[in-house]
């Protein structure tokens, strides 16, 4: 989930929030003294999940966009995939919360070294445009203020550097300018956008909104829109607007009917919010603000946006034009998905570019997530507001679509195996196959975290999925029903099997996100803090539950012999399954296996030195496997890969 599917998330927030006012003067019966016997998790047993057949690999290169190892844009990659190569800690604990100042509602994104970065969207005191921390620790390296050149910002994206090998990019955008950073804080470049408001539009904050940047691989650009349906192209090289600066034709979304929160509710919640962040630029609490943001009136886009690497076509979620929902009012009733390109204008000789409008598909009600991308481009993920997850092609005409019963509260997850995607709602994570020509429910997790904990009643999925090479993460909150709806009081993170939905392992954290289940290359697990749902949970129950508080919190993993192993063994599996495809036909996927072979052994190789470090390997199992590791890495080619399994799967069963 990230913050511009805030408006759809918080909306079911506020449904419950009604019906729970009407609950509130019962609630007292719940704090009865009640058993706390938690749940243990012990170390997990290997999965048996393996990949079938060939995956799903897309032709690009890795020149400029990185191997999907982490979170480098605000769900994984440019395809919005939320997905990665490595595998997570099958075993991990809370580590550090850092910067709690800070209400977090994207990211946190890394770079290859492991350097963290994010954006705050309210706090107390400094007002920075973007953060950055020791991955590990926690500690500020430096951050950008806000001031009279740029006073806020996107998330960060993140690029290999082309020109330095090695190297990488953090870019952000503006109302005021665009920015492109080295990851040790300094300037590469930095330009104005040449944006001003004019004084009809000094009131209307979509415009000054960006989305985070997404890469153009045909033109080398970097694309970004505004809430409001303004659409921009920059140099990737030199940070110049290289397009006439485009517009989505969508029309302000009706975002609500007319309905008031109690101004009691409001009264418990917004003080809470401002204890810990203070007030917005307006001077509303955070919580007053989304109520506004809901009920008076949406943007035209609010959520992310695609882009194909292989044919660098842009998918894009919005609203439709303003008269086909029947009524010329200025405002849209309907949702649409617009597919467009960056074309040259008809002056040719002039170099310009312009965006172009290629396809556009509708959707009654409107679509409730960021379009998702297959990794070869040629299928399109989306839901409707209505509980249907539905597949399209590249031109946008629907494949299929499955009802899953509710509607969805985050972006489709796409793996590149098994043809898995992973759907979330307010309650659940559901497996889902695409088998060609339809779609159809594998499995529900199982979300048993809080099992045994006093004061929670019902548990809940909470955050978006990400697919691992050994399971799937997830946010799980736990609390309080009242006539149906959940109250959050405690959240944590899991690490659900693919194959079955079981849950593997589960951690106790921190705090509430809007965000992402962020996975780190060396398996760690980290969560933004953006309290709005456990802030209504403390406002109802304020001894049930600990302050709302911000920031980023790092679950590091422990028992790195098991991250280990199922690196290892993972790597084993891709390589099996890769050694009997077709190396003609198959070539663009073995070779993406080889890719990510590659990324999981090296992962297992930092996990054992560490491992061996925290007593749980000794140093003679560390240098056997060490030696198999180095073994296979060196046979890891379409014509040999039969021999580099040999050496992997000797090494998995090293943990048997």
């Amino acid at each position: 989930m990230q913050t511009s599917d805030l408006k759809k998330s918080t909306g079911k927030i506020i449904v419950f929030l009604l019906i729970a006012a009407v609950g509130f003067a019962v609630y007292k019966c719940f704090f009865a003294e009640q058993p706390h016997n938690p749940r243990v998790f012990g170390p997990p047993a290997k999965t048996e999940w393996k990949p079938v057949g060939a995956r799903n690999a897309g032709q690009y290169g890795y020149d400029v966009i990185p191997e999907p190892t982490t979170w480098h844009a605000i769900h994984v990659d440019v395809a919005n995939s939320d997905s990665v190569w490595g595998v997570a800690a099958p075993m991990f604990e809370l580590d550090w919360v850092a910067e709690p100042e800070y209400f977090v509602g994207n990211g946190p994104l890394f770079d290859n070294q492991g350097n963290l970065y994010f954006s705050p969207q309210l706090y107390h005191g400094e007002r920075v445009v973007m953060v950055s921390l020791d991955g590990q620790t926690g500690e500020k390296r430096w951050s950008i203020p806000a001031d009279d050149e740029i006073q806020a910002s996107s998330p960060a994206f993140i690029l290999n550097d082309p020109e330095n090998p090695g190297e990488q990019i953090i870019y952000i955008v503006g109302y005021d300018r665009v920015m492109a950073l080295r990851p040790d804080g300094s300037t590469i470049w930095h330009k104005t956008t040449g944006l001003k408001l004019s004084a009809e539009d000094a009131d209307n904050k979509d415009k000054t909104k960006f989305h985070s940047l997404n890469y153009h691989p045909a033109t080398d650009s970097l694309v970004s829109i505004t809430k409001a349906g303004g659409m921009f192209a920059f140099s990737r090289k030199t940070g110049e607007l290289i397009a006439t600066i485009g517009q989505i034709p969508g029309a302000p979304a009706i975002s609500g009917k007319g309905t008031n929160i109690p101004k009691f509710i409001l009264n418990r919640v917004d003080p809470l919010m401002d204890k810990a962040f203070g007030k917005t630029d307006e001077g509303l609490s955070l919580f007053s603000s989304a109520v506004n943001y809901i009920y008076g009136g949406g943007g035209i886009v609010t959520n992310f946006f695609s882009i194909d690497p292989d044919t660098s076509r842009i998918y894009m979620a919005a609203t439709a034009p303003d008269a086909e929902d029947g009524t010329e009012d200025g405002r849209s009733e309907l949702g649409a998905i617009y597919a467009l390109d960056l074309v040259n204008t008809v002056d040719a000789s002039s170099g310009g570019l312009e965006f172009q409008v290629l396809n556009r598909k509708t959707f009654q009600g409107g679509t409730g997530s960021t379009p998702a991308l297959s990794a070869d481009g040629h299928r399109l993920y989306v839901s409707d507001n209505e509980g249907h997850v539905i597949a399209l092609d590249s031109e946008l005409d629907e494949v299929w679509r499955v009802n899953v019963g509710e509607p969805l509260v985050g972006s489709i997850t796409v793996a590149a195996d098994n043809n898995e995607l992973y759907a979330v709602t307010a309650k659940d994570v559901i497996q889902l196959i695409d088998n060609g020509d339809n779609g159809s429910r594998s499995w529900t997790a199982e979300l048993a975290g809080f099992d045994g904990y006093a004061n929670v009643d019902v548990q809940s999925n909470a955050l978006t999925a990400t697919a691992t090479a050994n399971g799937v993460v997830v946010m799980i909150g736990g609390g309080k029903t009242i006539l149906g709806r959940t109250l959050m009081l405690h959240m944590g993170m899991g690490l659900l099997d693919r194959k079955t939905g079981k849950l593997r392992y589960f951690a106790e954290g921190r705090e509430d996100s809007l965000a992402m289940s962020v996975v780190a290359a060396d398996g760690s697990i980290y969560v933004a803090h953006s309290p709005l749902r456990r802030a209504v949970g403390k406002a109802m129950y304020p001894d049930l539950t600990p302050d709302v508080t911000g920031g980023i919190a790092r679950f590091k993993p422990i028992r790195l012999d098991l991250l280990a192993r199922d690196a290892i063994c993972a790597a084993e599996a891709r390589g099996a399954n890769a050694s009997n495809l077709d190396k003609a036909a198959e070539s663009a996927a073995i070779n993406t296996d080889i890719r990510q072979i590659k990324i999981l052994l090296k992962q297992a190789g930092n996990a054992i030195d560490k491992a061996v470090d925290d007593f749980d390997m000794t140093a003679e199992k560390a240098s056997t496997l060490g030696d198999l590791l180095a073994q296979s890495a060196a046979k890891l080619t379409p014509a040999s890969l039969e021999l580099a399994v040999t050496d992997m799967a000797a090494g998995c069963r090293m943990f048997d």
